[in-house]
């Protein structure tokens, strides 16, 4: 019996029958709902890559080597003396006149710079105000790791959800060619029918090729910023749910305003230039160095003696580092001043996208339950003979691009939280 008659002979009970297992043994043959992973991939949750990204990050453990920087400039202006004390000797010989003879003598000095005018103290005030400048920018790159990482982590989530409603509807264009073809075969569709078939399952190939692209790309990015291997199997693990929520935006600006350590490492920025240009007006006196020697002259005692040295300061007296210093106050003054305007900005304009966002998601969170429930009712439909195979497919196509569309605007949702809380300094979503 020929496969035309053998097609033609099914009644509706045996073809409905028919046509699930086939849905089912496409499914599992396609893997619909898991994108290819290893079997041993390391399944990781958002909290913990967080926690991995500020442990093992490149980026920022580069940065974090600026701390050591500082820590060793206060090191050195919490020495007591500025310099190390210098050893000289002197060996020469004399001519006595008297005695028509010739005396060789020595002498041994050492000398030490002293420092004045509470510049020691001044010294190590400069360095701490930079430590802790440095520490505020290390946090303020720690919170941009953060923020990265959480944007990442969600289109990860995102991503795979959507590139397995790309399988599914690459599968279902897949059926709905080949079904195609076998009609042409028979005379019962058109070339423009035919081909039609073929150009909606080519989008729909592309649109998934497409979509694996992206998703391999994000977690790509997710494992450079967690330090890992490009080969190192990696499932990023959670959900993508919505709760509605309304921050308080004076409250966040207040916050923002208080916590936001780029702020604090301007504000501190300005305090160091402060206290540089009181060490400088203090260096304006040079240190003394205090000296003494001990020699010897033939045919003599020993002789032992000291001496002060001071530098007079009829030419260098600070005036280029002043001036630098003046113009570095002021510049840290103006961007102390900016950085405040930014920060409202910023904090303000991050709200606004995330009230865009979530109105945008609402308009879908009473379609996507009714959504769910149209795609077992129009399988059942098909299944039970109500409607025709291409119309099936063209209506599951239409209710799986409503979920990419739903699934795009819940990424936009995410990613307009982390930009708020980084804004903001303050964490919405645990």
């Amino acid at each position: 019996m020929s496969k035309k008659s053998e097609y033609r002979i099914l009644n509706p009970e045996s073809r409905s029958l028919y046509s699930v297992s086939c849905i089912l043994c496409l499914l599992l043959a396609m893997g619909i709902g898991n994108p290819p992973q290893a079997d041993c991939a390391e399944r990781i949750g958002l909290k913990e890559a967080v926690q991995k990204a500020l442990e093992n990050n490149l980026e920022l453990q580069a940065f974090r080597q600026r701390l050591e920087e500082a820590r060793g400039d206060l090191r050195k202006a919490s020495l007591l003396l500025p310099s190390n004390p210098t050893v000289g000797t002197e060996i020469w010989e004399r001519h006595i006149t008297n005695e028509n003879a010739r005396s060789t003598d020595y002498a041994i000095t050492l000398s030490q710079e002293f420092r004045i005018a509470g510049q020691r103290g001044k010294g190590i005030s400069v360095a701490e105000k930079n430590l802790e400048k440095v520490t505020a920018e290390v946090e303020t790159l720690e919170w941009d790791i953060t923020a990265r990482v959480k944007k990442n982590f969600y289109e990860v989530l995102a991503l795979k959800k959507v590139l397995e409603a790309r399988q599914t509807i690459q599968g279902l264009y897949e059926r709905l060619r080949e079904a195609m073809q076998l009609k042409f075969k028979e005379g019962a569709a058109t070339i423009l029918e035919l081909n039609t078939a073929n150009i909606q399952y080519n989008r729909a190939r592309r649109d998934y090729q497409v979509a694996s692209g992206g998703y391999a790309s994000s977690l790509l990015g997710l494992k450079l910023l967690l330090a890992l291997p490009e080969d190192h199997p990696l499932e990023p693990t959670g959900e993508l749910g919505y709760a509605a929520m309304r921050p308080d935006l004076p409250g966040l600006i207040k916050g923002a305003l208080q916590t936001r350590p780029d702020l604090k490492a301007v504000e501190r920025e300005v305090e160091r230039a402060d206290l540089e240009i009181g060490l400088l007006k203090s260096q304006r006196i040079p240190n003394p160095s205090l000296s003494g020697f001990v020699g010897r002259e033939e045919g003599t005692q020993r002789i032992v003696g000291g001496g002060i040295s001071i530098p007079l300061p009829l030419i260098d007296r600070k005036q280029g580092e002043l001036q630098k210093a003046g113009a570095s106050k002021e510049a840290a003054r103006l961007n102390l001043e900016n950085k405040h305007l930014q920060i409202r900005k910023e904090v303000q304009s991050a709200y606004e996208v995330f009230l865009a966002s979530q109105k945008g998601l609402e308009a879908y969170e009473g379609i996507i339950p009714e959504m769910a429930e149209s795609l077992k009712l129009n399988e059942l439909t098909y299944t039970e003979g109500k409607v025709g195979f291409v119309e099936f497919v063209l209506l599951q196509n239409n209710l799986i691009e409503a979920k990419i569309s739903y699934l795009e605007a819940l990424l936009d949702y995410y990613r307009a939280i982390v930009d708020l809380e980084k804004a903001a300094t303050r964490r919405l979503v645990e």
